[in-house]
């Protein structure tokens, strides 16, 4: 059985035929080289983004990242300004001596995230907690960030 693909000339077709010709060659033309890019790869995590979810609460921010494969030892969390910073690494073990590699598929080295916070935080209480390859922050508001109820006076 023959599976190779054949390339179909849309002015063949003749419902087709009546369109400007000028119209599908530029169709077909595109349609080729978004199919011709498309290179197949192994479909597999890469970490280097390392995966986020932030939302708001009325106390503060919370925000949840994916680590699998990472100890608590191997990452690291900055914040300067409004910019938080998570690096995670992770290194490669060795190969035992005389052992042939089949798959080499795993991630390895540095990666790093940074997102710029909505609003300023309390640096004094942020806390942070790691649990099966979950980092997940809560970063109070500070008070000036906290929504203030503003009474209106009668003269």
């Amino acid at each position: 059985m023959d599976a190779s693909i054949v390339r179909r000339n849309p002015m063949q077709t003749r419902a087709l035929s009546l369109v400007q010709p000028s119209v599908f060659d530029e169709i077909d033309t595109w349609a080729g080289h978004v199919w011709d890019s498309w290179t197949p790869t192994l479909f597999h995590y890469h970490r280097s983004a390392i995966p986020m979810d932030m939302y708001e609460t009325k106390d503060g921010l919370v925000l949840k990242a994916e680590l699998p494969g990472f100890r608590k030892e191997d990452v690291d969390i900055s914040l300067e300004g409004d910019c938080l910073t998570i690096k995670a690494v992770s290194k490669q073990e060795e190969l035992p001596k005389d052992s042939t590699m089949y798959l080499d598929e795993l991630c390895y080295g540095e990666y790093s995230r940074s997102v710029t916070l909505p609003f300023p935080v309390d640096n004094d209480k942020i806390s942070a907690t790691f649990e099966n390859g979950m980092l997940e922050m809560s970063l109070p508001k500070t008070e000036e960030s906290k929504p203030k109820r503003i009474e209106v006076k009668v003269k």
